[in-house]
């Protein structure tokens, strides 16, 4: 457990930064991330003292975000160990992983991309049929079109209200999901997830916005729910 639990921490630490990297490199391509993900920035010598006060501030709060996902991903794996092991534990860990990056993609950039989103579709599949899984491989099929369908729905419901909200980055993410949770228990994480997003647009104000970390947080309680 110790060592997943600091697996966790580290690559929660590193998530904002990975994150971060996706403003740079769009469209983003699967093989230009993988070429651009660890690329150094350019740092250039002078600034001005405005800049560097505005600088340290964003410092500071990326720094305390980057602390936070990592406390929050150590405690997940750990979670995980204490009911997974082998190629299971692997896959959890990983959708947790996973799960965490689109949420801080999509907070930052309104972006939800397939370097994550497809590989999550075939890991979901790949846990339900090699790994302890809580449905069996007919119900994520059926999780997996009902995800789709969903989608598809909410962008016509929302063509005729003359919004654009829902992108095929959430299309694809709930695909994903519907695959690793059936239609039964991704019907309770899209219900959690418009509590959560719902709650968010009240709290600051703004109807419009990223839907991507409402469904992530739903998403790993309703797992977590599930395999505990």
């Amino acid at each position: 457990m110790v060592l997943s639990c600091v697996i966790g921490f580290l690559l929660g630490v590193m998530v904002p930064s990975l994150a971060g990297r996706f403003g740079k490199i769009l469209p983003a391509d699967p093989g230009l991330v993988l070429v651009e993900m660890f690329h150094k920035p350019i740092l250039f010598k002078k600034y001005s003292s405005n800049w560097m006060k505005e600088f340290k501030k964003k410092q500071k709060k990326f720094f305390i975000f980057s602390l936070m996902w990592g406390v929050l991903l150590a405690t997940l794996f750990g979670l995980n160990t204490l009911v997974f092991e082998g190629f299971s534990l692997f896959a959890a860990c990983l959708f947790v992983f996973m799960v965490a990056a689109l949420m801080s993609v999509d907070k930052m950039f309104c972006l939800l991309p397939d370097f994550f989103t497809i590989p999550l579709l075939v890991l979901g599949f790949t846990f339900v049929y090699f790994g302890e899984a809580f449905i069996s491989m007919q119900e994520a099929f059926i999780g997996a079109w009902y995800g789709y369908f969903v989608s598809v729905l909410a962008v016509v419901m929302m063509s005729f209200l003359g919004t654009a909200e829902f992108g095929a980055g959430d299309a694809k993410m709930l695909t994903a999901l519907g695959a690793w949770f059936g239609l039964l228990n991704l019907s309770y994480v899209l219900v959690l997830s418009f509590v959560f997003f719902l709650i968010s647009s009240v709290m600051h104000k703004n109807k419009a916005g990223p839907f991507g970390p409402a469904l992530g947080a739903a998403s790993l309680i309703i797992f977590f729910m599930n395999v505990l």
